[in-house]
């Protein structure tokens, strides 16, 4: 996210919103691979930006 925006891990962590860093993160872009996949390809925004939370949830745990 750092690199995305040329803010200060400070700044990310102390500035900006939990919301407002999951909004940013569901809107942006992403590339979606041409081959069907075996997976749910019914996933929304909502679901995408709780798999990220998640993932980094599980980092900061360690």
């Amino acid at each position: 996210m750092a690199d995305a925006t040329g803010w200060s891990v400070r700044y990310i962590l102390y500035g900006v919103s939990y919301q407002m860093l999951i909004m940013m993160l569901s809107d942006a872009p992403r590339y979606v691979g041409g081959k069907k996949s075996k997976t749910n390809t019914n996933t929304t925004a909502e679901d995408e930006a709780a798999e990220v939370a998640n993932f980094f949830r599980s980092n900061l745990k360690a």
